[in-house]
């Protein structure tokens, strides 16, 4: 379960995330909110880069687009 990758609508990033739709955009223009992808005419977004919002957030962080990139890296060595 924990390799699942789901793919979120904007109703339920806004329920997990607790900001509005403009709010969410205008923090995805600066660059500071995950994008969606296009999927056929839905703009989805993954659930590990929100989780990935909500946990920088809570620590007091920015988020970055980047964050998790290198997650398990040093484990590697």
């Amino acid at each position: 379960m924990a390799d699942e990758i789901a793919l979120l609508p904007l109703k339920e990033v806004k329920q997990k995330v607790g900001i509005s739709t403009a709010t969410i955009y205008r923090m995805m223009a600066r660059g500071e909110f995950p994008k969606p992808r296009k999927i056929g005419t839905k703009s989805l977004w993954f659930q590990p880069e929100i989780d990935a919002f909500i946990l920088a957030v809570a620590a007091g962080n920015a988020w970055s687009p980047n964050m998790g990139q290198n997650m398990g890296q040093d484990l590697a060595a």
